[in-house]
Protein backbone atom coordinates (compact mmCIF):
# COMPACT_ATOMS: atom_id res chain seq x y z
CA UNK A 1 0.00 0.00 0.00
CA UNK A 2 1.62 3.11 -1.25
CA UNK A 3 1.47 6.87 0.97
CA UNK A 4 -1.80 7.95 -1.11
CA UNK A 5 -3.87 4.48 -0.45
CA UNK A 6 -2.85 4.62 3.43
CA UNK A 7 -3.95 7.99 3.36
CA UNK A 8 -7.51 7.41 1.65
CA UNK A 9 -7.95 4.30 4.18
CA UNK A 10 -7.11 6.49 7.29
CA UNK A 11 -9.61 8.69 6.03
CA UNK A 12 -12.23 6.04 5.28
CA UNK A 13 -12.09 4.56 8.51
CA UNK A 14 -12.39 7.82 10.33
CA UNK A 15 -15.26 8.46 8.20
CA UNK A 16 -17.23 4.85 8.83
CA UNK A 17 -15.99 3.93 12.43
CA UNK A 18 -16.13 -0.07 12.59
CA UNK A 19 -18.54 -0.52 15.37
CA UNK A 20 -21.29 1.86 12.69
CA UNK A 21 -21.29 4.52 15.55
CA UNK A 22 -19.51 7.88 15.72
CA UNK A 23 -18.50 8.04 19.34
CA UNK A 24 -20.31 9.98 21.31
CA UNK A 25 -19.78 11.37 24.84
CA UNK A 26 -22.03 10.87 27.71
CA UNK A 27 -23.58 13.92 27.85
CA UNK A 28 -24.53 13.74 24.20
CA UNK A 29 -26.09 10.46 24.70
CA UNK A 30 -27.78 12.14 28.37
CA UNK A 31 -29.04 14.96 26.35
CA UNK A 32 -30.58 12.70 23.47
CA UNK A 33 -32.34 10.47 25.93
CA UNK A 34 -34.22 13.31 27.83
CA UNK A 35 -35.09 14.97 24.97
CA UNK A 36 -36.59 11.87 23.80
CA UNK A 37 -38.31 11.19 27.34
CA UNK A 38 -39.72 15.01 27.59
CA UNK A 39 -42.51 14.60 26.25
CA UNK A 40 -43.48 11.68 28.35
CA UNK A 41 -46.83 13.43 30.59
CA UNK A 42 -48.20 9.91 31.77
CA UNK A 43 -47.11 6.53 32.11
CA UNK A 44 -48.22 3.21 32.58
CA UNK A 45 -45.89 -0.06 32.70
CA UNK A 46 -46.23 -3.50 34.02
CA UNK A 47 -43.12 -4.80 35.91
CA UNK A 48 -41.39 -7.86 37.06
CA UNK A 49 -38.76 -7.31 39.70
CA UNK A 50 -35.81 -10.07 40.62
CA UNK A 51 -34.45 -9.35 43.78
CA UNK A 52 -31.45 -11.74 45.13
CA UNK A 53 -30.19 -11.45 48.11
CA UNK A 54 -26.70 -12.37 48.90
CA UNK A 55 -27.75 -14.94 51.58
CA UNK A 56 -29.68 -16.93 49.25
CA UNK A 57 -29.65 -19.28 46.11
CA UNK A 58 -33.30 -18.45 44.91
CA UNK A 59 -34.56 -15.21 43.70
CA UNK A 60 -37.28 -12.98 45.01
CA UNK A 61 -40.23 -12.28 42.45
CA UNK A 62 -42.64 -9.43 42.37
CA UNK A 63 -45.29 -8.28 39.38
CA UNK A 64 -47.24 -5.25 39.21
CA UNK A 65 -47.77 -1.84 37.98
CA UNK A 66 -46.27 1.46 37.98
CA UNK A 67 -48.13 5.32 36.81
CA UNK A 68 -46.98 8.24 36.77
CA UNK A 69 -48.64 11.76 35.73
CA UNK A 70 -45.99 14.76 35.69
CA UNK A 71 -45.52 16.86 37.65
CA UNK A 72 -46.53 15.30 40.92
CA UNK A 73 -47.91 11.60 40.48
CA UNK A 74 -46.36 8.34 41.01
CA UNK A 75 -47.95 4.74 42.01
CA UNK A 76 -46.20 1.64 42.52
CA UNK A 77 -48.56 -1.57 42.82
CA UNK A 78 -47.17 -5.08 43.83
CA UNK A 79 -49.99 -7.35 42.64
CA UNK A 80 -48.22 -10.86 42.92
CA UNK A 81 -47.12 -12.54 45.21
CA UNK A 82 -48.58 -10.07 47.86
CA UNK A 83 -50.14 -6.77 47.74
CA UNK A 84 -48.68 -3.56 48.33
CA UNK A 85 -49.21 -0.07 47.66
CA UNK A 86 -47.11 3.20 47.25
CA UNK A 87 -48.47 6.49 46.22
CA UNK A 88 -46.55 9.35 46.03
CA UNK A 89 -48.17 13.33 46.03
CA UNK A 90 -46.13 15.61 46.04
CA UNK A 91 -44.10 15.11 49.00
CA UNK A 92 -46.46 13.14 50.80
CA UNK A 93 -45.83 9.13 50.40
CA UNK A 94 -49.33 6.81 51.29
CA UNK A 95 -47.92 3.27 51.70
CA UNK A 96 -50.45 -0.06 52.39
CA UNK A 97 -49.93 -3.96 52.55
CA UNK A 98 -52.61 -6.59 52.87
CA UNK A 99 -50.48 -7.75 55.65
CA UNK A 100 -51.15 -5.43 57.89
CA UNK A 101 -54.29 -3.43 56.02
CA UNK A 102 -53.12 0.16 57.42
CA UNK A 103 -52.84 3.28 55.61
CA UNK A 104 -49.42 4.70 56.23
CA UNK A 105 -48.93 8.12 56.01
CA UNK A 106 -44.78 9.58 55.48
CA UNK A 107 -43.68 13.05 54.65
CA UNK A 108 -40.43 13.30 52.76
CA UNK A 109 -40.16 16.84 54.16
CA UNK A 110 -39.32 14.74 57.82
CA UNK A 111 -37.33 12.00 56.30
CA UNK A 112 -34.36 13.10 54.18
CA UNK A 113 -32.98 9.64 53.64
CA UNK A 114 -36.13 8.58 52.02
CA UNK A 115 -36.61 11.53 50.05
CA UNK A 116 -33.29 10.92 48.19
CA UNK A 117 -33.97 7.54 47.49
CA UNK A 118 -37.31 8.23 46.58
CA UNK A 119 -36.43 11.07 44.71
CA UNK A 120 -33.48 9.10 42.36
CA UNK A 121 -36.18 6.39 41.57
CA UNK A 122 -37.92 9.36 40.24
CA UNK A 123 -35.00 10.48 37.83
CA UNK A 124 -34.37 7.37 36.77
CA UNK A 125 -38.32 6.42 35.82
CA UNK A 126 -38.82 9.94 34.55
CA UNK A 127 -36.22 10.49 31.95
CA UNK A 128 -34.15 13.36 34.35
CA UNK A 129 -30.36 12.07 33.48
CA UNK A 130 -28.10 14.89 33.89
CA UNK A 131 -28.52 15.95 36.94
CA UNK A 132 -27.18 12.37 37.99
CA UNK A 133 -24.12 13.41 36.96
CA UNK A 134 -23.67 15.41 40.23
CA UNK A 135 -23.72 11.66 41.84
CA UNK A 136 -22.59 9.07 39.20
CA UNK A 137 -19.82 8.78 36.62
CA UNK A 138 -21.66 7.16 33.39
CA UNK A 139 -20.30 4.54 31.44
CA UNK A 140 -21.79 3.84 27.71
CA UNK A 141 -21.99 0.12 27.52
CA UNK A 142 -24.11 -0.38 24.13
CA UNK A 143 -25.43 1.73 21.75
CA UNK A 144 -28.48 -1.12 20.31
CA UNK A 145 -29.74 -0.44 22.57
CA UNK A 146 -28.41 1.97 24.52
CA UNK A 147 -27.37 0.56 27.80
CA UNK A 148 -25.53 3.16 30.85
CA UNK A 149 -24.04 2.31 33.77
CA UNK A 150 -23.92 4.47 36.45
CA UNK A 151 -21.66 4.09 39.45
CA UNK A 152 -22.04 6.23 42.72
CA UNK A 153 -19.07 9.02 43.40
CA UNK A 154 -17.62 9.39 46.70
CA UNK A 155 -19.06 11.12 49.04
CA UNK A 156 -22.34 10.71 48.12
CA UNK A 157 -25.19 8.80 49.93
CA UNK A 158 -25.61 5.83 46.75
CA UNK A 159 -21.78 5.61 47.74
CA UNK A 160 -22.44 3.92 50.71
CA UNK A 161 -24.91 1.72 49.22
CA UNK A 162 -25.03 0.79 45.76
CA UNK A 163 -22.13 -0.40 43.71
CA UNK A 164 -23.78 0.46 40.08
CA UNK A 165 -26.99 0.75 38.20
CA UNK A 166 -27.34 -0.52 34.65
CA UNK A 167 -29.82 0.81 32.21
CA UNK A 168 -31.17 -0.54 28.95
CA UNK A 169 -33.11 1.43 26.87
CA UNK A 170 -35.79 0.37 24.44
CA UNK A 171 -34.81 0.92 20.82
CA UNK A 172 -36.93 3.65 20.25
CA UNK A 173 -35.31 4.84 23.13
CA UNK A 174 -38.63 6.71 24.58
CA UNK A 175 -38.50 4.80 27.52
CA UNK A 176 -36.71 1.81 29.79
CA UNK A 177 -36.33 -1.87 29.27
CA UNK A 178 -34.66 -3.04 32.40
CA UNK A 179 -33.14 -1.18 35.39
CA UNK A 180 -30.63 -3.31 37.41
CA UNK A 181 -29.53 -2.48 40.69
CA UNK A 182 -26.32 -4.52 42.44
CA UNK A 183 -25.75 -3.42 45.93
CA UNK A 184 -22.68 -3.39 48.26
CA UNK A 185 -23.75 -6.06 50.32
CA UNK A 186 -23.87 -8.15 47.50
CA UNK A 187 -28.13 -7.97 46.79
CA UNK A 188 -29.14 -7.56 43.16
CA UNK A 189 -32.45 -6.30 41.89
CA UNK A 190 -33.51 -6.23 38.32
CA UNK A 191 -36.35 -4.42 37.17
CA UNK A 192 -37.97 -4.87 33.82
CA UNK A 193 -40.88 -2.69 32.27
CA UNK A 194 -43.73 -4.67 30.06
CA UNK A 195 -46.42 -3.60 28.22
CA UNK A 196 -45.69 0.16 29.02
CA UNK A 197 -48.03 2.40 27.68
CA UNK A 198 -47.16 6.13 27.60
CA UNK A 199 -48.92 9.24 27.15
CA UNK A 200 -52.63 7.95 27.82
CA UNK A 201 -55.08 8.41 30.06
CA UNK A 202 -55.00 7.13 33.86
CA UNK A 203 -57.30 5.47 35.45
CA UNK A 204 -58.01 7.25 38.32
CA UNK A 205 -57.81 4.12 40.90
CA UNK A 206 -54.19 4.03 39.74
CA UNK A 207 -53.99 6.95 42.87
CA UNK A 208 -55.68 4.94 45.08
CA UNK A 209 -53.29 3.86 47.99
CA UNK A 210 -55.74 0.70 49.19
CA UNK A 211 -56.56 -1.54 45.91
CA UNK A 212 -60.50 -1.94 45.70
CA UNK A 213 -61.63 -5.72 46.58
CA UNK A 214 -60.93 -8.50 43.53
Amino acid sequence: MNKIEMILFALLISLFPLNGYAEQSVEDVLIRLEEKMSDIKTLQTGFVQEKKLAIFDRKIILKGKIFLKKPNLFAWHTEEPTLYSMIIRDDVILQWDEDIDQIQKVSMKDNPAFQTVVGQMRKWLSGIYMSLLEEYSVIILGQTPVSLKFVPRENTMAYNIISHVRIVFREDERYIQEIYIKEKTGDSTLLRFTDTLLNIPVDAAAWEVKPRAR
